[in-house]
Protein backbone atom coordinates (compact mmCIF):
# COMPACT_ATOMS: atom_id res chain seq x y z
CA UNK A 1 0.00 0.00 0.00
CA UNK A 2 1.06 3.63 -0.71
CA UNK A 3 2.25 5.19 2.36
CA UNK A 4 0.10 7.95 3.85
CA UNK A 5 -2.47 7.41 2.07
CA UNK A 6 -5.77 5.87 3.04
CA UNK A 7 -6.87 2.25 1.22
CA UNK A 8 -9.90 3.41 -0.67
CA UNK A 9 -7.41 6.71 -1.82
CA UNK A 10 -4.26 4.35 -2.75
CA UNK A 11 -6.23 2.01 -5.39
CA UNK A 12 -7.09 5.02 -6.90
CA UNK A 13 -3.57 6.80 -7.13
CA UNK A 14 -2.81 3.00 -7.80
CA UNK A 15 -5.06 2.80 -10.85
CA UNK A 16 -4.39 6.69 -11.91
CA UNK A 17 -0.71 5.87 -12.37
CA UNK A 18 -1.14 2.54 -14.00
CA UNK A 19 -3.28 3.80 -16.85
CA UNK A 20 -1.09 6.90 -17.18
CA UNK A 21 1.84 4.69 -17.61
CA UNK A 22 -0.33 2.59 -20.02
CA UNK A 23 -1.23 5.46 -22.14
CA UNK A 24 2.70 6.78 -22.07
CA UNK A 25 3.80 3.33 -22.86
CA UNK A 26 1.25 3.11 -25.70
CA UNK A 27 2.00 6.74 -27.38
CA UNK A 28 5.65 5.88 -27.39
CA UNK A 29 5.42 2.99 -29.35
CA UNK A 30 2.80 4.62 -31.91
CA UNK A 31 4.02 6.14 -34.85
CA UNK A 32 1.87 9.03 -36.87
CA UNK A 33 -0.21 8.12 -39.34
CA UNK A 34 1.64 7.71 -42.54
CA UNK A 35 0.98 10.33 -45.65
CA UNK A 36 2.25 7.29 -47.77
CA UNK A 37 1.16 3.75 -47.32
CA UNK A 38 4.81 3.17 -49.38
CA UNK A 39 8.25 4.60 -49.23
CA UNK A 40 9.01 7.44 -51.74
CA UNK A 41 11.49 6.24 -54.60
CA UNK A 42 15.38 7.38 -53.30
CA UNK A 43 16.02 7.75 -57.36
CA UNK A 44 14.42 8.75 -61.06
CA UNK A 45 15.31 5.00 -62.65
CA UNK A 46 18.82 4.96 -61.18
CA UNK A 47 19.69 8.50 -60.83
CA UNK A 48 19.55 9.19 -56.94
CA UNK A 49 17.36 12.19 -55.82
CA UNK A 50 16.70 13.17 -52.52
CA UNK A 51 13.60 12.37 -51.16
CA UNK A 52 13.11 15.66 -49.60
CA UNK A 53 13.69 17.32 -52.56
CA UNK A 54 11.04 14.93 -54.59
CA UNK A 55 8.03 14.28 -51.92
CA UNK A 56 6.62 18.50 -52.53
CA UNK A 57 6.15 17.71 -56.13
CA UNK A 58 4.00 14.50 -55.29
CA UNK A 59 0.60 13.83 -54.01
CA UNK A 60 -0.49 11.63 -50.94
CA UNK A 61 0.15 8.00 -52.22
CA UNK A 62 -0.94 4.49 -51.35
CA UNK A 63 1.29 2.66 -54.41
CA UNK A 64 4.44 4.92 -56.07
CA UNK A 65 6.21 3.09 -59.20
CA UNK A 66 8.54 4.37 -61.69
CA UNK A 67 8.65 3.28 -65.09
CA UNK A 68 11.38 3.81 -67.25
CA UNK A 69 11.40 4.28 -70.86
CA UNK A 70 14.43 4.29 -73.09
CA UNK A 71 14.91 6.30 -76.70
CA UNK A 72 17.65 7.24 -78.64
CA UNK A 73 19.07 9.79 -76.72
CA UNK A 74 16.47 10.31 -74.36
CA UNK A 75 16.67 8.05 -70.98
CA UNK A 76 12.79 9.05 -69.59
CA UNK A 77 11.51 8.36 -65.58
CA UNK A 78 7.92 8.37 -64.99
CA UNK A 79 6.41 8.22 -61.08
CA UNK A 80 3.14 7.01 -61.24
CA UNK A 81 1.01 7.37 -58.00
CA UNK A 82 -1.88 4.89 -57.42
CA UNK A 83 -1.70 3.96 -60.79
CA UNK A 84 -1.35 7.51 -62.78
CA UNK A 85 1.76 9.48 -63.93
CA UNK A 86 2.24 12.32 -61.76
CA UNK A 87 5.85 13.47 -62.34
CA UNK A 88 8.27 12.88 -65.65
CA UNK A 89 12.16 13.29 -65.85
CA UNK A 90 14.61 12.65 -68.63
CA UNK A 91 18.10 12.72 -69.23
CA UNK A 92 18.44 14.14 -72.99
CA UNK A 93 21.15 14.50 -75.70
CA UNK A 94 20.91 17.87 -77.55
CA UNK A 95 23.03 19.41 -80.49
CA UNK A 96 26.17 20.87 -79.17
CA UNK A 97 25.58 24.37 -77.85
CA UNK A 98 22.12 23.83 -77.03
CA UNK A 99 20.71 26.39 -74.13
CA UNK A 100 18.44 26.03 -71.28
CA UNK A 101 16.01 28.24 -73.72
CA UNK A 102 16.43 25.67 -76.30
CA UNK A 103 15.79 22.84 -73.98
CA UNK A 104 12.26 24.66 -72.86
CA UNK A 105 10.61 25.33 -75.60
CA UNK A 106 10.13 21.47 -76.12
CA UNK A 107 9.77 20.59 -72.45
CA UNK A 108 6.22 19.94 -70.94
CA UNK A 109 5.39 22.56 -67.73
CA UNK A 110 7.82 25.17 -68.88
CA UNK A 111 8.95 27.91 -70.80
CA UNK A 112 11.86 29.44 -72.13
CA UNK A 113 10.68 32.53 -70.97
CA UNK A 114 9.96 31.22 -67.38
CA UNK A 115 12.46 32.35 -64.07
CA UNK A 116 16.01 31.39 -65.09
CA UNK A 117 19.53 30.88 -62.74
CA UNK A 118 22.13 33.78 -63.21
CA UNK A 119 23.94 31.41 -64.75
CA UNK A 120 21.50 30.29 -67.41
CA UNK A 121 22.01 26.55 -66.60
CA UNK A 122 18.15 26.16 -65.04
CA UNK A 123 15.03 27.47 -66.29
CA UNK A 124 11.90 26.52 -64.05
CA UNK A 125 8.41 27.26 -63.17
CA UNK A 126 6.10 25.36 -60.85
CA UNK A 127 5.34 22.62 -63.19
CA UNK A 128 8.60 21.81 -64.90
CA UNK A 129 12.15 22.79 -65.20
CA UNK A 130 15.50 21.75 -67.46
CA UNK A 131 18.76 21.57 -66.29
CA UNK A 132 22.23 21.47 -67.76
CA UNK A 133 24.13 18.64 -66.74
CA UNK A 134 27.98 19.01 -66.51
CA UNK A 135 29.88 16.39 -67.71
CA UNK A 136 33.22 16.35 -67.19
CA UNK A 137 35.52 15.61 -70.13
CA UNK A 138 32.65 15.87 -72.34
CA UNK A 139 32.31 18.92 -75.25
CA UNK A 140 30.97 17.46 -78.23
CA UNK A 141 27.45 16.95 -77.12
CA UNK A 142 24.88 18.26 -74.57
CA UNK A 143 23.18 17.26 -72.03
CA UNK A 144 20.29 18.01 -70.19
CA UNK A 145 17.77 17.03 -67.59
CA UNK A 146 14.10 17.33 -67.65
CA UNK A 147 11.40 17.64 -64.67
CA UNK A 148 7.62 18.03 -65.04
CA UNK A 149 5.06 17.12 -62.11
CA UNK A 150 1.21 17.49 -62.14
CA UNK A 151 1.03 17.99 -58.67
CA UNK A 152 1.08 21.94 -57.63
CA UNK A 153 4.65 22.38 -56.58
CA UNK A 154 6.34 25.74 -55.87
CA UNK A 155 9.09 27.27 -58.55
CA UNK A 156 11.71 26.95 -55.77
CA UNK A 157 10.62 23.34 -55.11
CA UNK A 158 10.90 22.45 -59.40
CA UNK A 159 14.66 24.16 -59.00
CA UNK A 160 15.88 22.23 -55.85
CA UNK A 161 15.31 18.52 -57.88
CA UNK A 162 16.44 19.68 -61.28
CA UNK A 163 19.56 20.84 -59.73
CA UNK A 164 20.22 17.36 -57.91
CA UNK A 165 18.77 15.50 -60.53
CA UNK A 166 21.35 17.06 -63.11
CA UNK A 167 24.03 17.09 -60.84
CA UNK A 168 23.02 13.44 -60.25
CA UNK A 169 23.27 12.30 -63.53
CA UNK A 170 26.41 13.78 -63.98
CA UNK A 171 27.73 11.64 -61.59
CA UNK A 172 25.51 8.28 -62.68
CA UNK A 173 27.48 7.40 -65.75
CA UNK A 174 24.65 8.75 -67.57
CA UNK A 175 27.08 10.43 -69.71
CA UNK A 176 28.63 7.78 -71.28
CA UNK A 177 25.29 6.03 -71.82
CA UNK A 178 23.10 8.92 -73.56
Amino acid sequence: MMQGLRPGKARWACAALGAALLVASASACASPAPEHASATPKDLCGTKVSVAFLEPLLPPWKTIATRPASAVGVERCRLLVDGKVVFSGSVEMRAPGASARDVAASAIGVEPTDTSTGDGRFIYSKTGAVGGVECSGRSDSSLWVTAQTTHPATAADMLKVVKEYANSAAGSGVCDKV
